[in-house]
């Protein structure tokens, strides 16, 4: 009998692409571990961007305040740790900060998105 989690795997994907996809996922839960009770009002958009020595968290946020750097600072340092003694111990972890909504002006749309804030329409 098949596995139940056979149904969402891909036979066709690469040695190289279900490394590449498995190594996503695992950034992504563990930032989103990372961001647990640090999304406050501000932050509207998060995603992560794996890059080959580096994991590149974008911030979408409504006002570049103290509060904000100080919120993404501690997801960088959580996710830091969470990294710690895993495949991607020893990855940078860079940070762009966007002021902005998440919309498609935003670097981080052509990334994995972890959230992204529901806000009311632009007028």
């Amino acid at each position: 009998m098949d596995h139940p989690a056979q149904q969402y795997y891909n036979p066709h994907l690469t040695a190289a692409e279900e490394r590449t996809l498995l190594r996503r996922n695992y950034l992504l839960l563990m930032t989103g571990q990372a961001a647990l009770g640090l999304i406050g009002p501000d932050i509207l958009g998060i995603a992560v961007e794996p890059r080959p020595d580096a994991v590149g968290l974008h911030f979408a946020v409504a006002d570049r305040t103290p509060e904000v750097e100080e919120d993404t600072q501690h997801i960088t340092d959580d996710l830091e740790v969470f990294l710690g003694g895993g495949p991607d111990q020893r990855s940078r972890i860079l940070t762009q900060i966007h002021v902005g909504r998440p919309d498609t002006a935003w670097p981080g749309r052509a990334h994995a998105l972890l959230y992204i804030a529901k806000l009311p329409e632009a007028e």
